[in-house]
């Protein structure tokens, strides 16, 4: 299972359905290897300027900084990676600056899943899962106590 963002973009029309979108989290492979398709396929085209230019700057300073080939290789492969790491959040930085607005946060095991359950349980408040525990959130000193008057508060894991 997966943890998603779902989206929801307001209804275009009056009365109209809002559109749902579940956007999971973690590595995207195409992103890393063919970053050009990925952006153009989900229609990111901020990003397929920006890699373009990188792409053609740091082309240009491999190329005037005599890099050897299997550094400008390890390069190319850790701007892939990076890609890949940052690819959905940069999907749901683009979604929200187009409108979209983040409404919940679920697991499930895929992407139609996730938007099912959203929709589904679009009215429901959410549910109760028990009793806060006695004592809780414990109580701390200020920030600005010293270290020993805060003694096991301090790092209680630890002790």
């Amino acid at each position: 299972m997966r943890f998603y963002t779902i989206h929801e973009r307001p209804a275009q029309r009056a009365g109209g359905d809002a559109d749902v979108l579940a956007i999971a989290s973690g590595f995207r492979w195409w992103a890393a290897i063919m970053p050009i398709i990925w952006l153009l396929w989900h229609r990111l085209w901020l990003g397929v300027a920006l890699y373009l230019l990188f792409s053609a700057a740091l082309g240009v300073a491999l190329a005037l900084g005599d890099i050897a080939e299997p550094a400008a290789t390890a390069i190319g492969l850790a701007v892939g990676l990076l890609i890949g790491f940052s690819a959905a959040d940069y999907w749901r930085w683009t979604l929200e600056r187009r409108g979209w607005r983040l409404v919940a946060v679920l697991r499930a095991d895929a992407s139609a899943d996730a938007e099912g359950l959203y929709i589904r349980n679009r009215g429901a408040s959410a549910p109760v899962v028990g009793p806060m525990p006695q004592g809780f959130p414990p109580a701390m000193l200020p920030p600005s106590a010293p270290m020993a008057a805060r003694g096991a508060e301090a790092f209680p894991r630890l002790l």
